[in-house]
């Protein structure tokens, strides 16, 4: 990310400062280029563009929300992402 979208993410979702690099935020955007096959690219993007989801639990919010996906709209793994 740069300097300005870091500051666009943090401005838009303060509580992102207290969270934990490490222990919250690393391993939500490891699972999301996992889970989506997204290029460090895609994935600052989708960043940028909603600050919040770096925020949601990944197992309990966000996973069941992709398989939902997949399953009702009969999407690929490459349609969704």
């Amino acid at each position: 990310l740069t300097d300005k979208e870091l500051s666009k993410i943090v401005v838009a979702h303060p509580p992102l400062l207290g969270y934990s690099f490490d222990d919250n935020i690393k391993p939500k955007l490891d699972s999301l280029r996992s889970e989506l096959h997204l290029t460090d690219k895609e994935l600052s993007k989708i960043v940028v563009a909603h600050p919040p989801l770096l925020g949601y639990s990944f197992d309990d919010n966000i996973k069941p929300k992709l398989d939902s996906l997949r399953s009702e709209l009969h999407l690929t793994d490459k349609e969704l992402s």
